[in-house]
Formats: structure tokens, sequence, C-alpha cells
């Protein structure tokens, strides 16, 4: 290894991916995102709405711990779970891609699945032309002999 290297100096290998994949990604991305934030926003409400003690210092700051007879502690406790989790695993980047900018596909993408779905249906044809001709096979031996 080059002390060049180590730097990272170094170019990055690229790695080619095609378009459909990169915004199939990107969707599932934005699909978490949205996720996430409605997880956030309903664990929110929950912590909102729980009931304390009085003089619960969790009543007005969320970091701290209820008493040990508030009636929605626990509840309270798993809600804090759900919405931390929820700020943690939010992607802090994730745009929908109905509003990005839209590319059509190349002539030869497009040409190969047309290609390519005409080979299938020629398949399809020939395996059911020889489906319909075809005998059912004879008895195995072993059954041939039993009767």
């Amino acid at each position: 290894m080059t002390q060049r290297h180590m730097m990272g100096l170094d170019p990055e290998p690229r790695t080619t991916v095609d378009n459909r994949v990169w915004f199939g990604q990107k969707l599932a991305l934005w699909r978490s995102k949205v996720g996430w934030e409605i997880a956030e926003r309903q664990a929110s409400e929950i912590v909102a709405r729980c009931q304390h003690m009085t003089g619960c210092p969790a009543e007005s700051v969320e970091t701290e711990t209820c008493l040990a007879d508030c009636p929605d502690r626990e509840f309270r406790m798993s809600a804090l779970v759900i919405l931390n989790a929820a700020r943690g695993f939010t992607p802090p980047v994730a745009s929908k891609i109905s509003g990005q900018l839209y590319t059509m596909p190349s002539r030869e993408y497009f040409s190969a699945v047309v290609a390519e779905l005409a080979a299938c249906q020629a398949e399809l044809a020939t395996l059911r032309a020889a489906g319909a001709k075809a005998e059912p096979p004879p008895n195995p031996p072993s059954l041939q002999e039993k009767t």
C-alpha cells in the first residue's frame, strides 16, 4: 500500500449502475425517509399525550426520566425508543423521484426490451404448440408390473 493511497489521493474505482436500478434505490430511500418521518411524528404525539405525576421532570423535558409512579411511564419509554430510532435512521437527504427530471430511455435500450419481448412471445408460442401435440408419458415400469 502506497502513501498516496493511504492519504486518499488515489482515484476511487467507478462502478456502473443502470439508471433504472439507481432510480429504484432512490425511490426506496425516499420511501424509507417518509416512513421514518411518520414513525417520528406518531411517537412524538404519544410522548406528548403521556400522563405524569405532579412534579415529574419528564413532563417538560423529553430527555428526563419519569418518576416511578407515573401512570404512562412504560408507554413513554417505548415511544421514546421508537422516536430515537426514527431520528437516528432517517436518511438526511432523500428527494422524491417524481420531483426530479425525467430522462427518456435510449433507443437502444427500448429496442432491446422490445426484441426480448418478441423473443419471449415466440418461445411461448413454440412451447404451447409443442405442449398441444405431446402425448402423455407411458407408465413407469414399476407401475406396469403391479397392474
